[in-house]
């Protein structure tokens, strides 16, 4: 899950074999897709296709 700074809360959906380990509050830079092609059963907020993912320090 990733809090955007726009207030928009994100479901996080990873290529295969990727794995994010962050702090709770860590700040990353995110690049991606809205993926309105994927529903899930968590429905925290619309779901985000990563492209690329780095800390945000």
């Amino acid at each position: 899950m990733l809090d955007a700074d726009d207030g928009t809360t994100w479901e996080l959906l990873l290529p295969p074999g990727w794995a994010l380990e962050a702090e709770p509050g860590a700040r990353v830079t995110v690049s991606g897709d809205a993926a309105t092609d994927v529903a899930t059963t968590s429905t925290v907020g619309p779901v985000l296709r990563v492209r690329s993912l780095s800390r945000g320090d």
